[in-house]
């Protein structure tokens, strides 16, 4: 048992480095907070995972531009799930990013991570 067994909602360290496809169940508004401050914000869960995943407004972007504006067209939808690390505001941060599934990837399937391309050697 792992502490992060715990967690209602999916962190980047949760991924352990691996892109991993997932299908889309459904999407809720839940009440979380942050900072101590209540606010509703969309989530999404996944078939066969218990976590769900908050969705940042970068994501529900992202999605927007898969499926559309409505967010029930995602359901029943693959995707895939990779944790990026970068820098916010001076701090180390690891969010996860929505990308599209690879065709023919199965509901959990690891993926190996994209090699992003070396702007050096163009």
């Amino acid at each position: 048992m792992k502490w992060s067994d715990f967690e209602k909602y999916l962190r980047g360290e949760h991924l352990s480095g691996r892109r991993v496809t997932v299908t889309i169940e459904r999407i809720n508004v839940e009440e979380t907070h942050p900072g101590g401050k209540a606010q509703q914000v969309p989530v999404m869960y996944f078939v066969g995972k218990a976590k769900g995943l908050i969705l940042t407004p970068t994501n529900q972007r992202i999605l927007a531009q898969m499926f559309g504006d409505e967010a029930q067209a995602c359901i029943g939808k693959q995707i895939a799930l990779e944790a990026k690390p970068m820098r916010v505001a001076g701090n180390d941060r690891l969010p996860i990013r929505i990308v599209p599934a690879k065709n023919g990837a199965g509901d959990g399937e690891v993926e190996e991570p994209q090699a992003e391309a070396d702007p050096g050697n163009s």
